[in-house]
């Protein structure tokens, strides 16, 4: 069946799959993996992912937010579910139960609440502490660590499931990273002395699972890799994932200009010469990055055709003169591969002076994702 849609995201799963298995094989097997599934997936689709990781068995979900972890549920994915940012002073406590998810806790005022709420609790509540090893962000002191027992001692409906941290820096190895280890493996040190094992132990993301293998403990947490996008090309070449999102459009139109002639807001791209310009219908409304315009291309026939103008909230345009064979309706290859050369989410992100987390985030819901 032809594709009637403007812009498509395919989103093959076979991909996930193999990169998922990528990922394992890089950890110990004692080593669990939970799958970040938080921004709908990385706008990948968070349903119809996890359905895919459940199937191979995937081990911890992880989202931000408790909405996230309920539209997981409603749609009967069962695999256990950390929520990551925790209980926000707005949330009721109550959902986290009824759904059976996991929040993080991170901080004292939010840990005082819960314990005095445990009693009415009719399961037990599992949470995950997390503390700040040198992140700067959410989470405990280290020297919180004995308040926190004390507070949860004789509060039955509370159960340490896990304990954790977050790297700052990941990416490549340094001093700072191996002091934040030091500090958690202290922490973790400090519980088991008073009788506090947790099941669960993690502090490594994508990056840490090569750069710091010591804090893979008996889970890591990955994300971006998993989509097959890196935080470096150091670790692109350590730990080879493959892009799982191939974001398409088409021409919609074709229009020639003469030279010294001005394209799109701003007058910021003069024709130079007689120019051949294909309209593509996609533009920062559907996540396509403004700062692209004047730097980026698209793949059409498997040949880079650059971006001319500015990009618009609908439309941008992109070079074809040398290009006659090119026409209306051909596909245009805004992220992905084609005949060996592949524009990637690193690459694009790297010309907008950004990370690939934002480029692959923004891709909006006027985007038809279609799974392979």
């Amino acid at each position: 069946m032809a594709n009637t849609n403007r812009a498509v995201a395919y989103i093959d799963l076979s991909i996930l799959e193999e990169n998922y298995k990528t990922i394992k094989s890089k950890v110990s097997p004692g080593t669990e993996v939970l799958c970040v599934v938080k921004a709908d997936a990385y706008g990948h689709g968070a349903v119809e992912v996890c359905r895919r990781l459940e199937s191979l068995g995937v081990f911890y979900l992880g989202v931000a937010t408790i909405d996230e972890a309920v539209e997981l549920r409603i749609h009967d994915i069962s695999a256990p579910i950390l929520v990551m940012s925790g209980i926000m002073p707005w949330d009721d406590v109550s959902v986290f139960l009824r759904y059976n998810v996991t929040p993080v806790v991170y901080e004292l005022s939010g840990l005082m609440k819960l314990c005095s709420m445990a009693t009415a609790f009719l399961t037990p509540l599992k949470i995950h502490l997390k503390f700040d090893t040198g992140m700067g962000r959410l989470g405990f002191m280290p020297d919180n660590a004995s308040t926190i027992i004390n507070l949860l001692a004789g509060v039955d409906n509370i159960q340490i499931e896990g304990l954790m941290s977050h790297f700052a820096c990941s990416e490549l190895r340094d001093e700072d990273g191996i002091r934040q280890i030091d500090s958690f493996k202290k922490v973790i040190e400090y519980f088991s002395n008073n009788g506090i094992r947790p099941k669960i132990i993690h502090m490594a993301n994508s990056g840490a699972i090569i750069s710091y293998p010591e804090a893979n403990f008996n889970m890591v947490r990955t994300g971006i890799c998993l989509y097959g996008s890196h935080a470096s090309k150091e670790l692109k070449d350590q730990l080879p994932t493959r892009q799982v999102m191939k974001f398409v459009s088409k021409i919609a139109l074709i229009r020639e200009f003469p030279a010294g002639y001005a394209l799109s807001y701003g007058r910021t791209y003069i024709t130079k010469r007689k120019t051949r310009a294909a309209y593509i219908p996609v533009g920062y409304a559907d996540g396509y990055p403004r700062a692209l315009s004047n730097k980026g291309s698209v793949l059409i026939h498997g040949k880079r055709c650059d971006i001319i103008g500015r990009v618009c909230m609908d439309w941008f345009l992109v070079d074809i003169t040398d290009n006659d064979h090119m026409q209306v309706n051909d596909e245009a290859i805004l992220l992905g591969e084609s005949t060996g050369d592949c524009i990637s989410a690193d690459e694009i992100a790297e010309i907008a002076e950004t990370i690939p987390y934002e480029i692959l985030c923004k891709i909006s819901r006027r985007v038809t994702r279609t799974y392979e």
